[in-house]
């Protein structure tokens, strides 16, 4: 039995839960596969669907396939495109060192954090690879990141001027006190 037969078989069990699906999804992509689901039921021919609705006929029986298959949770179901990942295996190990173990002013960046932006330029600098934020996030995940916003950081301590403030301050206060709120009690 052909596919257009079954779905029409279909039709009269399917057309009260049709309408609250076209009314539920407002995109384009759910409601384009229903109005097509709905003109076979009516009768129309594939091919006439497939004119009327600009659609390539392989296109079509597929989407009547996900139906007769799954009913409207399979034809609805929201598509997942796997794009390979940009970076290697190797690329990756080494960016999650990098974000670890480096600072973005190693690479020349003027940062002490690491953010997604800076890692994005390190990428595109390092292997010339232009990956978006969103495939970086997920990176993210795997290496154990975590995406938070980043704070100030004025870059690693300088011992020479680190010392220079100490003594400044043991002079100016005589070294016994350091002002400030005290720990315990009032007062």
């Amino acid at each position: 039995m052909n596919r257009r037969i079954r779905i029409q078989r279909l039709a009269p069990q399917d057309r009260e839960e049709w309408q609250k699906q076209y009314y539920r999804h407002k995109e384009q992509r759910p409601r384009r596969r229903l109005t097509a689901l709905k003109a076979v039921w009516d009768g129309q021919t594939l091919a006439d669907v497939c004119r009327t609705q600009h659609l390539r006929r392989k296109t079509l029986e597929h989407w009547l396939d996900l139906y007769l298959h799954g009913g409207f949770k399979t034809l609805l179901a929201p598509e997942r495109r796997r794009v390979p990942q940009a970076l290697s295996c190797r690329q990756r190990r080494v960016l999650r060192y990098i974000l670890l173990h480096k600072t973005p002013a190693d690479y020349g960046l003027d940062s002490y954090q690491w953010t997604a932006r800076r890692a994005q330029a390190l990428i595109a600098a390092k292997w010339n690879i232009h990956l978006g934020l969103g495939r970086l996030y997920p990176l993210f995940d795997q290496f154990g990141l975590s995406h938070q916003r980043v704070h100030r950081d004025y870059g690693p301590p300088r011992p020479r001027l680190q010392a220079a403030f100490v003594d400044a301050l043991e002079k100016k206060g005589g070294g016994s006190q350091v002002s400030g709120p005290r720990s315990g009690g009032a007062g």
